[in-house]
């Protein structure tokens, strides 16, 4: 009896997939039924030429709008390619829409047991949904062994198991933009050693630490740590996000006791719509890090810190004048400081309509960033890069 109650979560969620899953097929048969009978009807009556026209038309393909107005814009399936990801399922927008509005009604459904009680913010709940079947993917290069899995409320997350029945849709572009993330902070540290090998023989090290703007429930941050990619974290984001981050690392902490021997990530809470206390907070985290550098003995290895800031899918959501602001102020203070740093970002840069490599230049250039790799995908956080400081 009492495993039945525990797999009754599960069970629930099978059902819902089940019901989704066949809601995207009945419902564009059920439209093309009527659009068939529709046009039997009336095909005495339609002139010829217009009939061709009719058939001729093509499906209305997710992105289609975008490469209409954007032609800048490379296709879904060419990113994929780059990415070793598999691509997103050809849909029209309203079996996207549709699978949207699926996955929001079912989200208080699967924390309506959850103790950490996440408050939705921007998507994040979605995005921790949409990450965890990624990170669960063994043939996906963002596979995490179950590290976001591990976040999620227990009993509910069983749905995972059963991932391959889940449409590819959202989560899928979601992986885009985290595959693109992922390799471009390993390529950094990576180049960053090897070159900082070959140039110091004093026993100096180089240190990497990621700061994280506007993480929301991403393990990205942990992730990084857990492979020793790098060795500091910090994570920015509004104060309601934070403090249930601290309850949902805390039970991360429980499924993965050996994270309680790891320096976990530093959560400061942030709004980026206010610029200057959101400066105060980046240059004392900053500055930490320095200081700490400079205060090895002449016994001990000198440390010297690269920091890349990270930005994924929050810029949509700031104010007008607020992205541009943030990425002024990130260089800025690298500057200050007197350090150096690297940009990465999968978001949507402010004067740059489309995926026009120019324009992607000139903003970045003009708040103290070199653009050093540019991979525009479709999408609201189309614009997808890397950047040194200037």
């Amino acid at each position: 009896m009492k495993a039945s109650i525990r797999l009754l979560p599960t069970w629930v969620c099978i059902c819902t997939i089940f019901w989704s899953s066949s809601a995207f097929v009945a419902k564009p048969w059920v439209s093309i039924r009527n659009n068939f009978r529709s046009n039997h009807q009336r095909q005495l009556v339609l002139p010829p030429l217009q009939q061709k026209r009719s058939l001729s038309q093509p499906n209305v393909i997710r992105g289609d709008k975008y490469n209409k107005d954007n032609s800048t814009l490379p296709s879904p399936k060419a990113i994929a390619k780059r990415l070793g990801v598999i691509p997103t399922k050809e849909a029209s927008a309203k079996t996207w829409q549709r699978a949207w509005k699926l996955h929001k009604r079912l989200i208080p459904l699967l924390h309506s047991t959850d103790s950490c009680k996440p408050p939705d913010s921007s998507l994040n709940i979605a995005c921790m949904w949409w990450k965890s079947l990624s990170g669960n993917d063994k043939s996906s290069p963002v596979y995490d062994n179950g590290l976001s899995y591990d976040l999620l409320p227990s009993g509910w997350r069983n749905i995972l198991r059963f991932r391959k029945l889940y449409p590819r849709l959202h989560h899928g572009n979601v992986e885009l933009r985290t595959a693109y993330i992922d390799s471009q902070i390993k390529d950094i540290v990576q180049n960053l050693k090897q070159n900082f090998s070959k140039e110091t023989n004093n026993g100096e090290t180089i240190m990497c630490q990621l700061i994280c703007m506007g993480a929301g429930y991403d393990t990205r941050g942990v992730k990084m740590l857990e492979q020793n990619i790098v060795d500091r974290v910090v994570e920015f984001d509004l104060p309601e996000v934070v403090h249930a981050k601290e309850r949902l690392y805390g039970r991360l902490r429980k499924r993965r006791p050996w994270l309680k021997e790891m320096s976990m990530p530093t959560l400061i809470p942030a709004d980026f719509n206010n610029i200057v206390d959101v400066r105060q907070k980046l240059f004392h985290a900053i500055s930490t890090s320095r200081d700490d550098g400079l205060q090895k003995t002449h016994t001990q290895k000198q440390e010297y810190w690269h920091t890349i800031f990270v930005f994924e899918g929050v810029m949509i959501y700031l104010n007008d004048g607020i992205p541009s602001s943030l990425l002024d102020i990130t260089s800025k203070v690298l500057k200050e400081t007197k350090l150096v740093g690297s940009l990465v970002f999968a978001d949507r840069l402010e004067n740059v309509p489309g995926g026009d490599l120019n324009l992607g230049q000139i903003e970045l250039q003009s708040n103290g960033w070199l653009l050093k790799d540019w991979c525009p995908k479709p999408g609201l956080a189309r614009h997808m890069g890397s950047a040194e400081l200037l």
